[in-house]
């Protein structure tokens, strides 16, 4: 990534390249002003109070963004694996196999393939925050 920038998302700090960051920025200062004119244009009513109540507002554009920058960096996560553990979450999770298939295929038990995806789930977990 170029210039990262962390942001504050739902309660979480999350680290973004500048130029999300600025697209954030534009977007969250485009929704500011267009609450202010729908405040400016709506006299005290029923409508104003939900317009006004923050907490219930989606912010669909960043969400998206996030969420395909979080897809992204998991993709990348995966690409930097070896072979044969990028071969277990193809079975997994591409194939729809159950733990106790992938170890007849690979010769070992259950608990040992819960073990790896177990290990993997913490790798990748840890490069998508």
């Amino acid at each position: 990534m170029n210039d990262s920038v962390v942001i504050s998302y739902s309660g979480q700090q999350v680290s973004v390249p500048k130029e999300v960051a600025d697209f954030l920025e534009q977007d969250r200062k485009r929704e500011q002003a267009q609450e202010k004119q729908n405040k400016r244009h709506l006299s005290k009513s029923a409508f104003e109070t939900v317009l006004s109540s923050s907490d219930c507002v989606r912010r669909p554009v960043e969400d998206a963004v996030l969420w395909n920058l979080q897809l992204e960096t998991l993709r990348k996560a995966v690409d930097e694996l070896g072979e044969q553990d990028r071969d277990l979450i193809q079975l997994r999770y591409g194939g729809g196999l159950t733990m106790e298939e992938i170890g007849t295929i690979y010769g070992v038990s259950k608990a040992a393939v819960s073990k790896r995806l177990k290990k993997l789930h913490e790798q990748l977990r840890g490069s998508v925050k």
